[in-house]
């Protein structure tokens, strides 16, 4: 069995695809913005699809987080600029290896959190 993405990375991309959801819930779910929310969210999670092959994995991550940075500037007025943090919880995605990194992974997965924690925090209370 070759090497596979490590758990706090496959966490991390889950994190980017389903914090801004309940949010937009929250803030949309009666718009038609809803439905755009959802779409993005599915595009964010397809690096968890590659669990086996870690360098599609990073190839994979690395492309729809340049898309996805575009995407939340360019869909902002339609509340696409909950997804910037996501863009950045991919990158962290990509380096939080503990086998590789053991310090950096913790301090890469913790910011990812935080991220998570503040989206919900600033969507709740905005």
């Amino acid at each position: 069995m070759g090497a596979r993405v490590h758990p706090w990375q496959f966490g991390l991309v889950l994190c980017a695809a389903l914090t801004p959801l309940p949010v937009l819930i929250v803030w949309f779910a009666d718009s038609g913005i809803l439905a755009l929310g959802l779409a993005t969210a599915a595009v964010v999670a397809v690096p968890s699809f590659l669990y086996a092959r870690p360098s599609a994995f990073v190839y994979v991550t690395g492309t729809i987080v340049a898309c996805l940075v575009l995407w939340s500037f360019v869909g902002a007025m339609a509340g696409m600029f909950l997804f910037f943090p996501s863009a950045l919880q991919l990158l962290l995605a990509t380096g939080a290896d503990p086998r590789e990194r053991p310090a950096a992974a913790k301090v890469m997965a913790g910011a990812g959190l935080l991220l998570s924690a503040a989206v919900l925090a600033y969507g709740f209370t905005a």
